[in-house]
């Protein structure tokens, strides 16, 4: 698209690629990127961002007033377009009041460090539906190397926004009172562990007053693959920095789709998307990527992406300036404040649980739908063997149960692929304290600068929630079956990936 400098090439580039006319796929859309309105050291990035099914709500949980939303995570990317040089995350101003916003949306500013490494894009006040606004992102381009001749005619620009859900700030419980494998649990109670703050620390194992205990279990596996390293006996303490999940955050609506993972190897240089893509995987359990003449394209993009190394969900995340959520923000995303359900899934109940059987139209189109209409989760499934379309129970009029929703309206957790949160089980995970990636990578493709993310699964991460193939007790919120245990070589196929960032 032809910006208003000469030269200047623009791109969009959605977070998810789907059919621009279907309400039920959300459908966060980018358009009409330009280059505008520059100053001595800065200039704007101006685009249309829309997507479908937004809402802002509040209500009364209890005593408890409650607002949550949906929003855009929106950052920039740009290229000097001489001599093949790299993709950078651009330097957004740090200022909220610098970026121009229409009436009805507000804008908050992700930092990190000093700069801005995007932006949240949402309703000012209550509502729903389709929900357009045509945005001006000051880009502080003097920070990023970048000059007066490199503005005027050797750039290239694109916007990626990824779509998000608010959860708010609050008490909420770990564990939901059942005895599966390293449930939470109070102590050695039996019951729910109620988190009330997120900067402090807390005593695991042992069983005393005020202590997270985990069922008196070391987790699935012992030897080679390291579990819990506490129980009602041994001891451990979560530090006050880990991320506990009382403190706001936001989650990713949906998982990581295969279209968000080609639109991010592409803007990669070819030795570092070569070291996050397996060309042998392609047309195996429904991965849909491949290479064509040096560009990266999933034939069914709103899939959810597997086949993925904790080294990709790291490099990606770091690429998007989000970072990984913890286990216990995995607990308060589903639940919310609410009093747990033993063995409830992600929608709230232990039961109501209606597998995909097929679809109605044409598979990997982005506009399938499930089928039977009432189904809500892809488990135990060996009628695709892999992932669905993302999103593919919420409709227009269902509900947190028939759409497999949680509490908050994030989709597609209980099932589909597994669900990946930093652990508290041991010394990895519990270093981590929640800081969020920065846009640039190493030369071989690696995440930097992130010391407190771990740096392999089963070295601090976990799986929770179940997959396509995984059914009974582990696609439930609370079973810890494998939180701590499973490393990168374990179910390859099934493990997706889905990004939390602190509100700012």
């Amino acid at each position: 698209m032809q910006s208003k400098r000469q030269g200047l090439k623009a791109f969009a580039m959605a977070g998810l690629v789907a059919v621009a006319t279907v309400g039920w796929a959300n459908n966060v859309c980018v358009t009409n990127v330009s280059v505008t309105d520059s100053g001595a050291a800065y200039t704007y990035v101006q685009c249309n961002v829309s997507w479908d099914n937004s809402w802002k709500a509040s209500w009364t949980e209890g005593s408890t007033t409650l607002t949550n939303w949906d929003a855009a995570w929106v950052f920039v990317k740009f290229r000097v377009a001489t001599n093949n040089a790299p993709w950078q995350h651009a330097s957004l101003s740090a200022s909220a009041a610098d970026h121009v916003v229409p009436a009805g949306t507000a804008l908050d500013v992700g930092l990190t460090g000093s700069k801005g490494a995007g932006v949240f894009l949402y309703r000012s006040a209550a509502g729903d539906g389709t929900w357009t606004n045509t945005v001006k992102l000051r880009w502080n381009y003097t920070q990023d190397g970048v000059t007066i001749a490199d503005k005027a005619d050797k750039l290239d620009v694109s916007v990626h926004a990824i779509e998000m859900v608010y959860v708010p700030k609050g008490n909420f419980y770990a564990g939901d009172g059942g005895t599966a494998l390293g449930q939470f649990e109070a102590g050695i109670s039996g019951t729910p562990f109620l988190v009330t703050n997120d900067n402090y620390s807390i005593v695991l194992g042992g069983g005393g007053a005020g202590s997270l205990g985990n069922n008196n279990t070391n987790g699935m596996y012992t030897g080679s693959n390291p579990a819990d390293d506490f129980n009602d006996v041994a001891t451990q303490t979560l530090p006050a920095a880990f991320p506990k999940g009382y403190n706001p955050f936001y989650c990713m609506k949906h998982e990581l789709s295969q279209g968000q993972y080609a639109n991010f190897l592409n803007q990669l240089s070819s030795t570092q998307a070569g070291a996050h893509y397996v060309a042998s995987n392609y047309n195996k359990n429904r991965y849909s990527i491949t290479n064509m003449t040096g560009v990266y394209v999933a034939t069914a993009p709103d899939w959810a992406c597997n086949w993925l190394l904790w080294a990709d969900n790291a490099a990606y995340t770091d690429w998007a300036g989000l970072r990984p959520m913890s286990e216990l923000e995995f607990e308060k995303a589903c639940r919310g404040p609410l009093t747990p359900v033993v063995n409830e899934h992600a929608w709230g109940s232990a039961g109501s649980v209606v597998d995909i059987a097929s679809v109605s139209g044409v598979d990997g189109s982005g506009s399938e739908t499930a089928v039977p209409s009432n189904a809500n989760i892809n488990f135990n499934n060996n009628n695709f063997f892999g992932p669905v379309r993302c999103g593919i129970f919420a409709t227009a009029s269902s509900g947190r149960v028939t759409s497999g929703a949680t509490y908050w309206g994030i989709l597609d957790v209980s099932g589909n692929l597994w669900e990946r949160a930093v652990s508290v089980g041991n010394t990895q995970g519990r270093a981590f304290t929640g800081s969020h990636g920065d846009g640039a990578l190493a030369a071989d493709g690696s995440a930097t600068g992130n010391t407190d993310w771990p740096t392999s699964a089963g070295l601090g991460a976990g799986y929770h929630a179940g997959n396509w193939r995984a059914g009974g007790l582990q696609r439930c919120v609370s079973n810890r079956y494998l939180a701590t245990s499973m490393s990168d070589s374990d179910d390859p196929f099934g493990r997706g990936w889905r990004c939390v960032r602190s509100a700012p």
